[in-house]
C-alpha cells in the first residue's frame, strides 16, 4: 500500500469524467491530498500592458469553481486543499518518499516548465500517474503523437480522424468510499494553506470581492452545477436546435451555448458535452427544425477545433508564442502603446469593435464571431503585434485556454503555419468549403472566401456589423455615444466631436505575404518533404509507471525549453463518422 496520494488539480476542476479518481494506485493509498496551487506566476502583471495576467472575471469564476469542487469532494469524505505557492515547492513535501502523484499534463511551454520542475524535485520512488484527457478524442486512438505529427490544415483532421474515431464514453463516476481519507494538515501545509472561501480566494488572487458582473445578458458562475444548468438551458429547440443558424450572432440569450468557460477550467469535460449533445439530437431528431441544418455536426466541429489547437501547441512547442509563430513567417507588425490601449478600452472609433471590446472588459465574454472581428481589426487594420491581442484575451476572457487563445490569434495573423499556396490561410486551409452557408444572418462578406484569394481572412467591421447587428441593438447597448443617432447611423456615425473618436483606421493594411523562414512554396509547405511531414523530436519519454489501465495513461512530455519565446509569465529574478443512429 502506498503512502500519500496527491491529486494535483489544474484545468480539471470536476468529479465527473475525471481520470484522477480512476487510478488503482490512488485508491489504494493510505491518505489523499486533493491539491490546487495558487501559483504566484499566474497573478503577475502582464509584460504587454498595465493589467494583471489573471483578470477579475476569470479569477472570480475560478474561485467559484474551486469552492464547488471542495464541496463536491466533501460528499466523498475528502476535501480540496488550497495552497498559495509554486507547485514545485509544495508537491514534493506532501509526497514523502513513496507517495503517488496524479495529474493532467499540459501542452504549452510555461505549464510544462512547471511540470518538469515538479518531477525534478520529487523522490525517485514516487509513483507518477499522468494523463492527457483534455480532448474529445483520446490521444491513444489517434494513431499518431501530435508532438511528432499533425495533419495540416485542420480540414485533414476534421475529415479524417474526427469522422472515423468515436469519442470514448465517460469514465465511471467516483463514489463515496472510493478514495482514501484526507491527509491530516501537517508537514507545514497550514502555513501556506488558503481557506476555501470566496473572499479569501479573491484576496489571494489580488481581486476585490465585488458582486459578479451583471452588465451583460448572462450572469456567470463557476463550478459543475452551474455548467450543467447552462447545458440544460441550452438544450432547447431555440438553443441547440438552432445552433448552426445562430452561432455567428454577437448576442442573444440562446445564440450560443456559452459552455466554453467551464470547458476551459475543466468543470466540464469535452466528452461530457459531446455525449450530452449526442443524446439531445438522438432523442429529438431535430423535431420541428430545418432539415437543411446539421446542428449536431457543427457543434462537434467546434469541439474538434478545440482539440486541434491543443495538438497544434503540442506539435510546435514554444514557437507558438514567437512573433513569427509556428510558420516562422516574418510580417511587419508594429507596437504603439496609445493605439493598443484604445483597442483594449473600446475607443477605436469603430462602433462594432468598441462595443465588443467593452462587452469583454465588462463581462469577460465575447461571441466567437466578435473575437474574429476585433482580432482582424487589431492585426490587419492597425498592424499591431498579434500577441498584444492574445495577451489581453488571456487576461480578460472567462474561457481563456492557452492553446485555443494563442492558436486562434496565430491563425488569424496567418503565422500559425506556412503550408504554401495550396493552403493560403495556414491551419484554416482555404476556409470553409461553402463559406456562404445557409443561415438567417447571411455571409458577412465572406472573409474566408476572400482570404482564400488573398491569404488573409480580413473581417471588414462595417460589413460584419451590417450583417450580424442589423437592428443596431448590440452597438447601441455598449456604445452609448451613438445610441441617440437615427436608425442606420450607429455603425457609421458622423463626426461626433469630442464625444466619440474618429476611426483609427478605415482600410485594412496590405501586409507582405512573406514565406516562412527557410521554407519553400511546395505542395504542402515547409513542414513537409516529399509529401511526408518531417519528424519533430520535441517529445521525450519520462519515467514510466506500471498501471492496470495503460490506455488511460500517457508517458510523454513536450520539452521545448531549449527555445526562448517571449514568456507569458515573468520568471522571478530574471528578465468512424460521428453519427446519430436511431
Amino acid at each position: 500500500m502506498a503512502g500519500t496520494a496527491v491529486l494535483w488539480f489544474r484545468n480539471d476542476l470536476r468529479l465527473r469524467d475525471n481520470q484522477l479518481f480512476q487510478y488503482p494506485q490512488v485508491r489504494a493509498a493510505n491518505s489523499l491530498v486533493a491539491l490546487f496551487c495558487i501559483d504566484p506566476r499566474h497573478l503577475q502583471h502582464s509584460r504587454w500592458g498595465n493589467h494583471l495576467r489573471l483578470g477579475s472575471h476569470r479569477a472570480r469564476f475560478l474561485a467559484e469553481s474551486l469552492i464547488e469542487l471542495d464541496e463536491s469532494l466533501k460528499t466523498l469524505g475528502s476535501k480540496l486543499t488550497l495552497v498559495a505557492g509554486r507547485p514545485e515547492d509544495i508537491i514534493p513535501s506532501l509526497l514523502g518518499e513513496r507517495g503517488v502523484l496524479a495529474y493532467q499534463q499540459e501542452d504549452t511551454y510555461e505549464e510544462q516548465r512547471v511540470e518538469n520542475q515538479v518531477l525534478e524535485n520529487v523522490g525517485p520512488h514516487v509513483t507518477l500517474l499522468q494523463h492527457r484527457h483534455q480532448t474529445l478524442l483520446n490521444r491513444d486512438d489517434l494513431g499518431w503523437n501530435p508532438c511528432m505529427f499533425l495533419p495540416m490544415p485542420f480540414g485533414k483532421y476534421w475529415h479524417g480522424e474526427c469522422q472515423s474515431i468515436q469519442p470514448r464514453p465517460e469514465l465511471p463516476m467516483v463514489s463515496k468510499g472510493d478514495l482514501p481519507m484526507a491527509l491530516a494538515e501537517d508537514r507545514g501545509m497550514m502555513a501556506s494553506a488558503v481557506p476555501v472561501t470566496l473572499r479569501e480566494l479573491l484576496r489571494q488572487m489580488g481581486v476585490q470581492a465585488n458582486n459578479p458582473a451583471s452588465e451583460g445578458e448572462f450572469v456567470w458562475r463557476g463550478g459543475e452545477v452551474a455548467a450543467w444548468g447552462q447545458m440544460r438551458a441550452y438544450a432547447t429547440p431555440d438553443g441547440l436546435g438552432t445552433h448552426m443558424q445562430t452561432r455567428n450572432k454577437f448576442h442573444g440569450a440562446n445564440s450560443f451555448s456559452r459552455l466554453s468557460p467551464w470547458l476551459a477550467n475543466g468543470s466540464l469535460s469535452p466528452r461530457t458535452v459531446y455525449w450530452w449533445v449526442f443524446d439531445y439530437f438522438k432523442n429529438t431528431r431535430n423535431e420541428g427544425g430545418d432539415p437543411r441544418f446539421d446542428h449536431f455536426h457543427k457543434y462537434v466541429f467546434q469541439l474538434c477545433w478545440r482539440d486541434y489547437f491543443r495538438f497544434y501547441c503540442a506539435h510546435f512547442g514554444s514557437k507558438v508564442f514567437f512573433l513569427e509563430g509556428g510558420a516562422q513567417k516574418k510580417r511587419p507588425w508594429r507596437r504603439d502603446a496609445d493605439v493598443e490601449q484604445r483597442w483594449r478600452e473600446g475607443l477605436t472609433g469603430v462602433p462594432i469593435v468598441d462595443a465588443l471590446m467593452r462587452e469583454l472588459k465588462a463581462t469577460g465574454y465575447m461571441s466567437n464571431r466578435g473575437r474574429y472581428l476585433v482580432a482582424s481589426y487589431l492585426v490587419f487594420y492597425l498592424g499591431i503585434d498579434w500577441r498584444i491581442g492574445a495577451d489581453w484575451f488571456e487576461s480578460q476572457l472567462l474561457d481563456h485556454d492557452v492553446c485555443s487563445n494563442y492558436g486562434e490569434w496565430a491563425s488569424m495573423a496567418n503565422i500559425a503555419v506556412d503550408l504554401g499556396s495550396r493552403y493560403p490561410m495556414g491551419l484554416k486551409g482555404r476556409g470553409p468549403s461553402d463559406p456562404r452557408s445557409k443561415g438567417r444572418q447571411g455571409s458577412g462578406g465572406d472573409p474566408w472566401a476572400k482570404g482564400a484569394q488573398t491569404g488573409d481572412a480580413v473581417f471588414d467591421p462595417w460589413e460584419q456589423a451590417a450583417q450580424y447587428d442589423r437592428d443596431e441593438a448590440f452597438v447601441r447597448r455598449w456604445v452609448p455615444e451613438v445610441a441617440h443617432l437615427p436608425k442606420g447611423q450607429a455603425h457609421s456615425p458622423p463626426d461626433l466631436g469630442n464625444s466619440y473618436p474618429r476611426p483609427l483606421a478605415v482600410h485594412a493594411m496590405s501586409l507582405p505575404k512573406s514565406s516562412a523562414l527557410g521554407g519553400r512554396d511546395g505542395p504542402y509547405g515547409p513542414y513537409y518533404s516529399s509529401g511526408r511531414q518531417q519528424k519533430r523530436a520535441n517529445c521525450v519519454e519520462v519515467r514510466k509507471v506500471k498501471a492496470d489501465k495503460p490506455a488511460e495513461q500517457s508517458f510523454y512530455l513536450t520539452l521545448s525549453h531549449e527555445a526562448k519565446p517571449v514568456r507569458r509569465w515573468v520568471v522571478k529574478n530574471s528578465q468512424n463518422r460521428m453519427s446519430i443512429s436511431t
